[in-house]
């Protein structure tokens, strides 16, 4: 008998050698990935093809990779790259009270997110616990750049209609720390998951890793990805010439520097650098666009 083929879907979770593959109308189906098609994430368009006249309960393969587009990629310590996921819709940068944000982790993953033209949200989550006013202020420079800014609380239900409706078509990749409550707030928005979670470490008050793969979840007419925590995020594809296409308002000005090459570190009549001294750039991010741009000159991929 003849292999009999052709079903077109999208990987929601990879273990392994092993996909899931969703398409309209039907149900998943597990999947072996083919050597030749190389690696396949959450988010890649397939063709499958079904392995006739065998019992096995897995009886697909991967037999096409469609071509990817809006892919999200990081670094490791080990300076390996991984493809996290591709044609992403939406990246959902997780934050909360506690661990209090690291917005310099923010704006690493705006930067990956501009270079690849994905559009982002940053969503704070326990707003219920104290000192949420302060933190929440902390953060409206990124309203002022038209990214929105949703407070919620996964522990009283406050702001999650506001996130729900951000989620609700595309694929949405959830990031950020571990411990900031990522997979209790897809527990929350999608019932049924049960996807367990972890307390905050006692003795160091960080999360502690949960989240071991990189699966996603329908929801509504879109699909909601977990991503295991982070403690850093490096960038992958990413020239220190090109870090000012991530941070929006300095972009806005580098037509009105003197040269067109224009660090905004040292040289004169940088509009960049005079923004800052006239609080039109806030100097935190300014310097932020400093440190990554460094970084990526030292040797970061």
């Amino acid at each position: 008998m003849s292999e009999q083929v052709n079903r077109t879907g999208e990987v929601s979770a990879v273990f392994g050698e092993v996909v899931e593959v969703r398409w309209d109308g039907s149900d998943p189906v597990l999947a072996f990935q083919k050597r030749s098609v190389g690696a396949v994430v959450v988010g890649d368009r397939v063709d499958v093809m079904e392995v006739p006249g065998d019992e096995a309960e897995i009886s697909w393969r991967v037999s096409r990779l469609h071509s990817r587009e809006r892919c999200l990629w990081r670094s490791s310590r080990r300076r390996r790259s991984q493809l996290v996921a591709a044609n992403v819709d939406r990246l959902a940068i997780i934050l909360a009270v506690a661990p209090p944000p690291k917005t310099g982790l923010v704006d690493r993953y705006l930067v990956a997110t501009e270079s690849q033209s994905i559009p982002a949200i940053i969503i704070l989550n326990k707003v219920d616990l104290p000192g949420s006013g302060q933190i929440v202020d902390s953060l409206t420079v990124y309203r002022t750049l038209d990214y929105a800014v949703l407070p919620v609380s996964a522990l009283t239900g406050e702001g999650i209609g506001s996130v729900e409706k951000h989620l609700e078509s595309g694929l949405t990749v959830l990031v950020g720390h571990s411990g900031v409550g990522k997979t209790t707030l897809l527990n929350l928005i999608i019932p049924g998951v049960e996807l367990p979670t972890r307390e905050l470490s006692s003795a160091t008050g960080k999360g502690r890793h949960t989240t071991s793969a990189v699966t996603a979840h329908s929801f509504r007419d879109g699909m909601i990805t977990d991503t295991p925590g982070i403690r850093e995020f490096g960038l992958v594809d990413i020239e220190p010439e090109t870090v000012s296409a991530g941070f929006r308002e300095i972009a806005a000005l580098e037509d009105s520097c003197r040269f067109m090459d224009c660090s905004h570190r040292e040289e004169p009549e940088c509009a960049v650098k005079t923004a800052v001294d006239n609080g039109v750039i806030d100097r935190r991010r300014y310097e932020s666009y400093l440190r990554i741009r460094e970084s990526l000159t030292a040797g970061e991929r």
